[in-house]
């Protein structure tokens, strides 16, 4: 509740003060202006995501990215083509109100070849606002409402049934018996304080990170409801971002029943410590509104701002569940970027030295790169990355605690007791016209039954684990190994460069295999959609 009160007395203040808007979380966005972003000394501190536009604009614009092309001329198709194209759909632009309307639409179909031609589809609709109020424009808001429908791969329904959640979009109700209805909002208003200070209250996603996934923060769940504080000084981007989760995994698909409400306080501070080397620290906090004598509600004691100031709580007793990580990118090249990540979920230094495979050594690490135009082919990226996290790893004694929101886990979608390589390669040509393939191959440990606790379940209590709290000999992949393989392969058009706007024909294959199951997929799909956010299938 008091959490709650914060969040509307902020949004009060914010209604009489005066920012830009973000650019929406989509990686296919992202990959248009992150060639300029990543170049030695910009100083663009990329891990923080999304990106605030007027950042961007002191080094890459849109008009810089796009290089549109209008039709000459006042006549109808001339008209419709540049509405259609390039222009949002319906504005106002007043001298200290802008606001634009955009539709937000998914149509897509195909069939899952391995299932008799089963048929797959989503149908989605929706209206954003979006603008600015002031005449510097100093806050900003935006507004996504959409109502959805859909039918899966079997793989998916598998999720939904178990989880009661389409991946990363929402709490489902069955919808004419083989297939599910939900509908997702998010928005925010920013306020862009000083060139030092913004302060955005939201109910959306965020990313931390300069990979396809985040070991340390991601966009894998659902939207949550959050009040965030960026400071830039210097070299230096400092994030405060308090969050409320849901833990609805007791839920059934038809009710809200089984929901507990959960808390998080995150703190990441990057460094541009060279021209070329960028450093970020990173420490989150996860504790449950309810505990065993009272309601806690949201802890004023998380409000301080000093990043690794609870951390050393927590190894003096704290009973909340406690994360620390960094993240590191190098520029060694104009065009090429190493970068990684580690986490820090648990350590028993004393424990551990009393053999191999504790289960508190709870890490997770990446690794990977990026290649801008190889080869000299323009518009050309290339990408690959390795992902891994040791069993139990975002889990907590109390499930309830874990590092996760509405039944999906908040870094990677895989949970925890994995090792994980990707392969992307992204290009462009005629401007719009753009082709990517992406390859995962991944090994996880599984339960083969619900008696068993291999650590890949975030959600199943460390006291559940064998041996505990003597459990030694853990490794990636313990339990029964299971082998994940996806090729996606995509081809498009992007017809609004505004709304991202395109049309995309997909070839999906995913292979899921182990001693109990054989799950094989072969999607072939056609859609037409606005691509505002990111949404992972490729687990």
């Amino acid at each position: 509740m008091r959490f709650k009160l914060l969040m509307l007395l902020c949004c009060g203040a914010l209604a009489v003060s005066a920012q830009q808007n973000y650019l929406p979380l989509n990686r296919n966005i992202y990959n248009w202006y992150e060639p300029a972003l990543n170049k030695p000394g910009t100083g663009f501190h990329t891990a923080i995501r999304p990106y605030r536009i007027s950042d961007m604009d002191t080094v890459v614009t849109y008009d810089d990215v796009f290089h549109l092309k209008k039709v000459s001329g006042d006549g109808f198709f001339s008209k419709l083509w540049n509405w259609t194209a390039y222009d949002t759909i319906l504005g106002v632009h007043k001298t200290e109100f802008h606001l634009r309307i955009d539709p937000i639409v998914n149509f897509g179909g195909g069939l899952n070849l391995e299932n008799g031609g089963q048929g797959v589809w989503n149908n989605t609709r929706g209206i954003g606002f979006s603008g600015d109020i002031g005449e510097k424009r100093n806050v900003s808001f935006n507004i996504t409402l959409r109502e959805n429908q859909g039918k899966y791969p079997d793989y998916v329904t598998a999720f939904v049934k178990e989880y009661n959640v389409v991946p990363g979009q929402g709490k489902v109700r069955n919808f004419k018996g083989n297939a599910y209805d939900f509908a997702n909002s998010s928005g925010y208003v920013s306020y862009n304080a000083s060139k030092h200070f913004n302060f955005q209250l939201g109910h959306d996603k965020n990313f931390l990170g300069d990979g396809y996934r985040s070991m340390l923060l991601s966009d894998n769940a659902m939207f949550y409801p959050f009040f965030k504080i960026t400071t830039s000084v210097w070299k230096i981007k400092y994030m405060n971002l308090y969050t409320e989760f849901d833990d609805a995994y007791n839920g059934t698909i038809d009710s809200v029943v089984g929901v507990t409400r959960k808390f998080g306080s995150f703190h990441y501070l990057s460094w541009d410590v060279f021209p070329w080397v960028q450093l970020g620290l990173f420490e989150g906090i996860v504790w449950p509104a309810n505990d065993s004598t009272r309601y806690r509600g949201f802890d004023v004691n998380y409000i301080n701002p000093i990043i690794f100031f609870r951390p050393i709580e927590f190894g003096l007793g704290s009973p909340d569940n406690a994360v620390i990580g960094a993240n590191i990118k190098f520029t060694p090249l104009e065009k090429l970027i190493i970068y990684g990540q580690f986490i820090m979920d648990d350590l028993d230094v004393a424990a551990a030295r009393a053999g191999d495979g504790y289960y508190r050594n709870k890490f997770g690490i990446q690794g990977g790169f990026k290649l801008y135009e190889p080869f000299k082919i323009k518009n050309l990226i290339v990408q690959a990355e390795m992902n891994q996290a040791n069993p139990y790893t975002y889990a907590s004694k109390e499930p309830v605690q874990n590092y996760a929101h509405y039944n999906q886990p908040l870094a990677h979608p895989l949970g925890a007791n994995f090792r994980e390589f990707i392969f992307i390669g992204n290009y462009r040509f005629f401007e719009r016209f753009y082709l990517e393939a992406k390859l995962q191959s991944a090994v996880k440990g599984v339960d083969a039954n619900n008696a068993e606790h291999n650590g890949g379940d975030i959600f199943t209590s460390d006291f559940e684990i064998p041996g505990f709290p003597d459990s030694y000999g853990n490794f990636i992949g313990q339990g029964l190994k299971t082998t994940i393989k996806s090729t996606d392969l995509r081809a498009g058009y992007l017809l609004n460069p505004s709304i991202n706007l395109n049309i995309e024909g997909q070839i999906f294959i995913r292979n899921y295999k182990n001693d109990k199951d054989i799950i094989s997929t072969t999607l072939v799909m056609l859609s037409l959609k606005t691509d505002l956010f990111n949404a992972y299938y490729d687990f």
